[in-house]
Parts: structure tokens; C-alpha cells; sequence
């Protein structure tokens, strides 16, 4: 990529159960913006474009944006909403910035209007099968565990594991949203929701706001000594009337990290990458994760959460941060672990830390509202000092 783009701040709101944070969402976008632009010395006429990353599902309106976007800074600007992911979102600010239509972007947003989450993701299923059955995001993350169980190995203690494992790393994390230690037997213990999934193993709603901004090259350098470079990015989108094994493959994240690694130069991601964070709203989607962004071969990612290689001090950790489990925010999930990886890349993360980090992959995607087929992943590499 010939052209660079970086982030040079943001702003951050602790995250935790709705009645924590006590904010209306326009109000919350505005703590995070007013934290992101004061960092570096700027103002709202300073930005040029202001993309947000909000569902109407989740806030509860219509047209949810229309509250959002000026309490980010958009009076009088250009602005964006994109309801895919945070991730998307930052794609489409760097786009403004690589075609010379924006040198200073702000990607924003904010969760904190609760909802029924089953009835909300039963609203997005087909009418005339699923619909009128009640599914909703719960089954259909049940279903593609179970069609990985079929295809790897893997039972249901490995998923346990799993979920134990981001929960410690999240433990220490201060903006992070749960704080528990949980091991694998409370896991195991917790209530089943779908089999093979239990009540620990799918990351609770997190409520907070988070909010990054991205610059060009030169105004980059201007505003900080140390930006965080943006070196690929990749999107795909999986076919909706995909079988569930089509879908448990994640053959749109495959796509999207391939056209991340090409961006980036990554020709070997287990040896190239020094961490990673994955949107892991349900434990075995890390699994499948794995082999997706081509750090396994496929059907071992099982193999590799067993030997220990993606904890904090083995081969590649994964979700330093805690991940969704500890974190799960719908609206404002993307960008709040995009700032987990700057903090992460700038041994600056006040918790789980990865020794001299350099690169990292993160990821994000429109799954967390269900994985029936026509989701969408994004996938972005981030690095210091290049």
C-alpha cells in the first residue's frame, strides 16, 4: 500500500452492565469524542469525515445515526453509517483518506439502550422456515458448533477451555466489562442455552461507548509520535443460503484475511503476526477462527487451544483483551478492541500484556446479531513503527 493511514487517538468509556453506564447513546459518543479529539489537540471543525457504527435494532430508534453523528462531530460534515461492524467502519474511513477526500477521520460509537436480544435476532431470520420457529442467534451459534464438533474433534470441554481462557485474560483488563476468572468447570456448570453452548461460553451484552481517529500520513505525524499504522484491511461476505458446514468453514473471513495479508505483505501469519483479537461471540468460533486465518490447518484448530499455543506466552496469543466473552458490545464492539490492540501494541493496556508486539491481526464482524448466512467479516492488520 503505497499511501499510509494511522490512528492517532481515541477515546474510551469503561464498558459493563446497562445500569452502569447511565448514558443516553449521543451522550456517551460525545465523552468518547470530545477524550479522542482532545488527546491530539483538535476540534470538531478539524475533522472532516465522521463514519458511525450503530444497528436501529440495538438503539431501539429508526435512523439511530441521526443522534450519533453530531455528537461525534458531523455539524456541517460529511458522515457516514455503516451497520456491518466497527471494522467496516474503519475501512470506509480509510477509503476517504486513501482517495484524498478526508485527511482526518473519527470512527464512533455507543451501546447503551438494552433490548431482547432472542427476539431481535429472530427478526432477521427467513419468514417462512425459521422465522415462525423462534430461531434466533442462540440456535444458529449452536449449530455451527455442533457441525465443528462433527468436523474436528472438538467437545464440548475444549469449548469450556476456550471461554476460561479469555476470561482470564480479561480479568485484569480496566475497561473491560467482566472481570471474572471463570475456569472450565464453572463453565461446564453454567446453565445450557443451546447445546452444545452454555450460558459462559456467549459473550453477555456490554454496555459503553468507544470512539479512534484515523489520519493520513502526513497529518499523522504531526499529531503523534507514535500512530498506529494501518497496513491491510480485507472484507467478504458469506453466502446466505449457505449449508452449516459452508458456514462453520467462515469462508468470507477467509477471503477477507487474504486480502489483509496481501495489503500487508504477510506471507506466513502464525510467524508474522504477534497477536490477534477475533470476535468471539460464541467460544468455538475462535476455534474455527484459527484455521480461517490460516495460523492451522483446518479442522486442528482444536490442537492448537489444547497445546496451549494461542495463550499469552505461546506461539500467537489470541484475545489478549478477553475478547467478546469478556466484552461483547454489538454496536461499538469493533472499535473498543481496535483500542485494545493499540493499547496492546503500546504495552500500554493496564492488564494482559504480549511482549514486544509489533503486529497484530484484528477482526470483526455483523455475526454477533446471528450466524445464519449472509454475514459479514472484516478483518484488519494494525502496526507500530513502520
Amino acid at each position: 500500500m503505497g499511501k499510509k493511514v494511522g490512528i492517532v487517538s481515541y477515546g474510551i468509556m469503561e464498558y459493563g452492565d446497562h445500569g452502569a453506564i447511565r448514558k443516553w447513546a449521543d451522550e456517551a459518543t460525545f465523552i468518547v469524542a470530545r477524550q479522542a479529539l482532545d488527546k491530539v489537540g483538535l476540534n470538531r471543525d478539524d475533522l472532516d469525515v465522521v463514519v458511525i457504527s450503530t444497528m436501529d435494532a440495538f438503539d431501539g430508534i429508526t435512523i439511530s445515526n441521526g443522534l450519533l453523528v453530531p455528537a461525534a462531530g458531523a455539524y456541517a460534515k460529511e458522515s457516514v453509517r455503516i451497520e456491518n461492524s466497527g471494522i467496516h467502519c474503519v475501512m470506509s474511513g480509510m477509503a476517504s483518506i486513501l482517495s484524498d477526500s478526508a485527511d482526518i477521520v473519527i470512527v464512533a460509537s455507543a451501546d447503551t439502550v438494552k433490548t431482547d436480544f432472542g427476539y431481535v435476532t429472530n427478526s432477521n431470520q427467513d419468514q417462512f422456515f425459521r422465522g415462525p420457529l423462534g430461531f434466533n442467534a442462540y440456535q444458529s451459534y449452536g449449530l455451527l458448533s455442533m457441525d465443528y464438533m462433527r468436523r474436528s474433534g472438538a467437545t464440548e470441554n475444549d469449548f469450556a477451555l476456550a471461554a476460561s481462557r479469555n476470561y482470564q485474560n480479561g480479568k485484569t483488563n480496566p475497561f473491560g466489562h467482566v472481570k471474572k476468572a471463570y475456569s472450565t468447570e464453572d463453565i461446564m456448570a453454567s446453565p445450557m442455552v443451546s447445546w452444545p453452548l452454555r450460558e459462559l461460553e456467549i459473550g453477555r451484552p456490554s454496555y459503553g461507548a468507544s470512539a479512534i481517529i484515523l489520519a493520513s500520513e502526513e497529518k499523522a505525524k504531526q499529531l503523534t509520535d507514535e500512530p498506529i499504522w494501518l497496513t491491510g484491511i480485507g472484507a467478504a461476505t458469506n453466502n446466505y443460503s449457505g449449508n452449516w458446514s459452508e458456514l462453520s468453514e467462515l469462508r468470507a473471513m477467509k477471503k477477507a484475511c487474504t486480502k489483509a495479508y496481501s495489503m500487508a505483505g504477510i506471507k506466513n501469519p502464525k510467524d508474522e503476526l504477534d497477536f490477534i483479537e477475533v470476535l468471539n461471540v460464541f467460544s468455538p468460533f475462535e476455534l474455527m477462527a484459527y484455521e480461517a486465518l490460516g495460523i492451522c490447518k483446518e479442522g486442528k484448530g482444536v490442537n492448537m487451544l489444547r497445546d496451549g499455543k494461542t495463550l499469552i506466552d505461546g506461539d500467537i496469543p489470541v484475545n489478549p483483551s478477553g475478547g467478546a466473552m469478556c466484552t461483547n458490545a454489538y454496536n461499538s464492539g469493533g472499535i473498543y478492541r481496535t483500542i485494545q490492540s493499540i493499547k496492546c501494541l503500546n504495552n500500554d493496556n493496564g492488564g494482559t500484556k504480549v511482549k514486544n508486539a509489533r503486529r497484530c491481526l484484528l477482526h470483526d464482524s455483523d455475526i454477533g446479531i446471528g450466524a445464519v448466512g449472509g454475514d459479514s467479516h472484516a478483518v484488519l492488520i494494525m502496526e507500530k513503527g513502520r
